[in-house]
């Protein structure tokens, strides 16, 4: 029995050590975890102020940016006109040249086609000038064939008596 109250006593003394240290880990921890909760409310608050400080710069920047846009803006639209004025002065003396140029070809052009249409007036007017072989031959065969002298022939047609002989020993109707 006294080994029964001897085991249960250490039983015993063993539970308390136990529980007097779960107490003190329980309040070693609770310590931690304070520390944790004011390291955690630190970083809230610096986190806070960081974004405050992040976003009133954000507003200055922005509006200096706005104003770098407009400023930038104004410039894009001077230099565009400067370089209308630029371009303007530049291209209006060649446009004007190149306009001269066109009208001078377009003259040449316009005396030429009237050039064209009066040698080709010309070589109309002198076709009906030149005889055409082809049907004067026929027509001196077919006053031959209907018993015409070479004389008259040649009257008729107001050719040469030598030409009429040609066409006819050609054909080989005379001799």
């Amino acid at each position: 029995m006294s080994e029964d109250v001897l085991y249960l006593v250490f039983v015993i003394v063993l539970l308390i050590a136990m529980l007097a240290y779960m107490n003190i880990k329980d309040r070693e921890n609770g310590a931690k975890i304070a520390k944790l909760q004011n390291a955690m409310e630190d970083i809230t608050k610096e986190l806070h102020y960081l974004k405050k400080e992040f976003l009133s710069k954000m507003e200055n920047s922005d509006a200096s940016y706005n104003d770098e846009n407009y400023n930038l803006e104004l410039l894009k639209d001077e230099m565009k006109i400067l370089l209308e004025k630029e371009l303007t002065q530049r291209i209006l003396p060649v446009l004007k040249s190149i306009q001269g140029m066109e009208n001078i070809i377009e003259e040449f052009q316009n005396e030429q086609q009237n050039r064209i249409l009066n040698l080709e007036q010309k070589a109309q007017s002198m076709t009906k000038l030149t005889p055409n072989y082809d049907t004067e031959e026929q027509k001196i065969i077919d006053l031959f064939k209907e018993g015409k002298s070479i004389e008259q022939i040649a009257k008729d047609l107001r050719i040469g008596t030598g030409n009429v002989e040609l066409v006819l020993k050609f054909k080989k109707l005379i001799k």
